[in-house]
């Protein structure tokens, strides 16, 4: 591809950079990224705001914005049908970015609106210069995929793209190969979490330098056209600034599988010593202090300590159940309620022992909150959606910003809020059930007490104190916890109540505001959790209830 074209990738990446980050040489990674100052846990590192490839997936593709992945109805672009816009405004800078390139290839066949997304991205590259010239620099691991059982389909997809591209020599096609290793090595998935499934790929060249561990020591974060990176850990000037390509959450061969296409075997501690998530956790003191503002409040010491990490025999019980489930598995199927069954009592085992944070334990138990919710249980599915929020995330992950966390916690306050609007009626029913005892009628004596609105406010200012600094108006997950918040503030009649929230937001570090928080959040989150439980275990997998 010569030596001008990775010149000029190189000055890309100059212009790239900033006072908080640089490429240097590795010795066995090639390159990385290394921080230029120090950053606390929490601190954007580094904004990425020019991507060279960003484009949805073909599943999402009539459902979000192709410019700038907002989810919503946008309308198709009336030449090819191939591209979506929310507005005038990003049709025409979509327009200037590359759609202008690759329009004319794309309606000259009537499959143009079907390319899988990779096929896509490939398309663009060979269409585009300055797309090619960002790529010139970057690793693809060719020769290593090359003996790869998906080395076919990768030369399937090439083939497609120089047919739409007008590039059929041998030449072209061995350019074209090249340019899709490197798309598929050096591209993020571009996650939503509202959505819940990757809804696009997105790809920077600066931000590609970042190698893999599964401790990493910063997390992505994309809204827009953005990708915002944050400290997961602290971060010292001179450290290399390590994300994680897959779930690190999941067991060591899962994680194995994911890394395949990328060359290479993760030798982190977690993988080298097989750790389980409660072993990570218990050497994350760093986060302890952060986490006494989450739902784990005063007793975020007792993460270091979970007999998950301590234990020899439940060490041994999480390694021996430590699989990924059925993908299909989803509690929005009509066979949620069997097939989840199912799964439960196959991991009857850490269920036993409280082993609430091993996968795939955590995946059931959204799943199953999900299956009530669609079946407009919103009692149970509040409390087994607080179970995953205090008994699996904090484990999971250990920073309490952490975007899976703020996910969870936004749909405890969705179903707080459904269950909230009956709160009247629950008392007053209650009355009449002084006499009964169960499960359902323990659920609705917690809910009837506890104060559902400032506990949903105060999870919300959670939610929004723990935001990428200056990502209120752009991030999703943010905006989502304002709108709530701000129904909340409109409510009448909660004057006592609002004086002490805004007493503990003011100065939460005070012995009154603590003390409150405690009982409003982290009393009444561990109760609704504990409750959780039961459901699991008396409703779900055949096991008795232990409480």
């Amino acid at each position: 591809m010569g030596a001008a074209r990775t010149q000029n990738a190189d000055e890309t990446h100059e212009r790239n950079m900033s006072s908080t980050i640089e490429t240097r040489n590795h010795a066995s990674r090639r390159r990385a990224l290394h921080a230029s100052q120090s950053f606390r846990t929490g601190q954007t590192i580094h904004t990425f705001t020019k991507p060279l490839i960003l484009h949805p997936t073909l599943a999402h593709l009539g459902s979000i914005c192709t410019h700038c992945l907002r989810p919503g109805s946008p309308r198709a672009c009336s030449r090819c049908h191939a591209a979506y816009y929310c507005d005038a405004a990003c049709q025409k800078a979509g327009w200037t970015a590359v759609h202008s390139k690759e329009c004319k290839p794309l309606r000259t066949r009537k499959s143009g609106a079907e390319l899988p997304t990779p096929v896509r991205a490939l398309l663009q590259a060979l269409l585009s210069e300055d797309i090619r010239d960002g790529l010139a620099g970057l690793e693809g691991n060719l020769e290593a995929r090359r003996g790869h059982k998906g080395w076919a389909d990768l030369e399937m997809m090439a083939m497609a793209a120089c047919a739409f591209a007008g590039k059929q020599s041998e030449e072209d096609m061995k350019e074209a190969v090249e340019l899709l290793c490197k798309i598929q090595t050096n591209a993020f998935h571009r996650f939503d979490a509202d959505l819940a499934d990757q809804v696009g790929i997105f790809l920077e060249p600066t931000l590609a330098m970042s190698n893999h561990s599964c401790i990493p020591n910063a997390t992505v974060l994309f809204m827009g056209r953005k990708a915002v990176l944050r400290a997961e850990r602290p971060v010292r000037a001179g450290d290399e600034i390590e994300i994680s390509y897959t779930d690190y959450t999941n067991p060591v061969s899962q994680r194995e599988m994911a890394l395949e296409e990328y060359g290479f075997l993760c030798r982190c501690p977690r993988c080298a010593d097989d750790l389980n998530v409660y072993q990570v956790c218990a050497q994350s003191a760093n986060m302890m202090a952060l986490n006494t503002s989450s739902v784990v409040g005063s007793n975020a010491s007792g993460l270091q300590h979970h007999p998950g990490a301590t234990d020899p025999l439940k060490i041994q019980v999480a390694a021996k159940y430590c699989t990924e489930p059925d993908a299909q598995v989803s509690g929005l199927s009509p066979e949620a309620k069997r097939v989840l069954s199912v799964f439960l009592a196959g991991y009857r085992p850490l269920v036993e022992n409280d082993l609430w944070a091993v996968s795939p334990v955590p995946q059931i138990l959204t799943e199953v909150s999900l299956f009530y919710t669609r079946e407009q249980m919103y009692t149970y599915a509040v409390v087994v959606a607080a179970l995953v929020a205090v008994e699996c995330d904090p484990y999971r992950y250990p920073a309490p910003f952490h975007v899976v966390r703020l996910k969870n916690l936004l749909m405890v306050v969705k179903l707080l809020v459904l269950t909230a609007e009956s709160s009247a009626a629950l008392r007053a029913s209650l009355r009449g059930m002084a006499a009964k005892a169960g499960l359902e009628t323990n659920i609705l004596e917690t809910l009837a007490d506890i104060d559902q609105v400032s506990l949903s406010q105060m999870l919300l200012i959670v939610v929004l104190n723990a935001s990428p600094k200056g990502c209120l108006d752009e991030w999703n997950l943010s905006v989502q916890a304002r709108e709530l918040h701000d129904d909340i503030m409109g409510l009448d009649g909660r004057q006592k109540e609002l004086s002490l929230v805004d007493a503990w937001r003011n100065d939460p570090e005070s012995e009154s505001s603590r003390l409150f928080f405690e009982y409003a959040v982290v009393q009444q989150m561990g109760a609704l959790a504990s409750l959780g439980k039961r459901v699991i275990r008396m409703d779900w997998g055949h096991v008795s209830d232990q409480s």
